[in-house]
């Protein structure tokens, strides 16, 4: 009987230290989040390397300027007005992300005239190189503005 009473002891021990220990491990911080310096300093980037919700709704920000940047420059070509606001309305980050591939090709040192000697060889409308010119423009002054 005692020895039933030590091995209910020791049980009870176990399950209640092991609780202890998953809700330590459940309160501890992110420490990918955290750096040591060479001095010892502890730095804290969870508010701005490790916030990613910022730097999504940031990014967001910055493509609904660029979108609506694009709306107003289309407003402009009335030939081919309506074709352009449906295209950046129904699939945004087409344009996005052409408007990103002209900044990294002028990082890359093509230069503007290049971009658009190459873009032209694939207009099949009128539309398409309005499009490209408007997002050229655009790119420069939302993605790269540093880049020119």
């Amino acid at each position: 009987m005692n020895f039933r009473f030590n091995a209910t002891i020791a049980a009870a021990a176990i399950v209640l230290v092991s609780g202890f220990q998953f809700q330590a491990f459940a309160s501890e911080p992110d420490y990918l989040c955290f750096v040591t310096t060479g001095a010892g300093d502890v730095l804290d980037l969870s508010q701005s390397l490790c916030a990613e919700k910022a730097t999504k709704s940031t990014i967001a920000a910055l493509d609904k300027a660029f979108i609506e940047a694009y709306k107003q420059q289309a407003m402009t070509h009335a030939d081919v007005r309506d074709n352009l606001i449906a295209n950046i309305q129904q699939s945004p980050e087409t344009n996005i992300a052409a408007a990103k591939g002209v900044c990294n090709d002028l990082e890359a040192g093509i230069s503007l005239e290049e971009i658009q000697e190459a873009q032209s060889e694939d207009h099949e409308a009128k539309a398409d190189e309005v499009n490209s010119e408007i997002v050229n423009k655009l790119a420069t002054q939302y993605y790269c503005p540093g880049v020119q």
